[in-house]
């Protein structure tokens, strides 16, 4: 399984990120109790699903579909 999102770098003291600008869509999720930031791509045609457990991200799920 190949990994989409690209882990962004935390300023702890300042608690900021610094984002790249690209060309496609994406989001950035931003989990203070883990201390990641990940930059996560958007699909063409679907869904981009954020899922949480116990309050921290667990993981992202990609629902792509083609349009006929």
């Amino acid at each position: 399984m190949s990994a989409r999102a690209k882990e962004l770098k935390i300023d702890i003291k300042t608690m900021t990120i610094t984002v790249p600008v690209g060309k496609e869509p994406a989001m950035i999720l931003v989990d203070p109790k883990q201390g990641k930031a990940k930059l996560v791509p958007l699909v063409e045609h679907g869904e981009t699903v954020v899922k949480s457990s116990q309050g921290k991200i667990a993981k992202v799920d990609y629902r792509e579909s083609e349009l006929f």
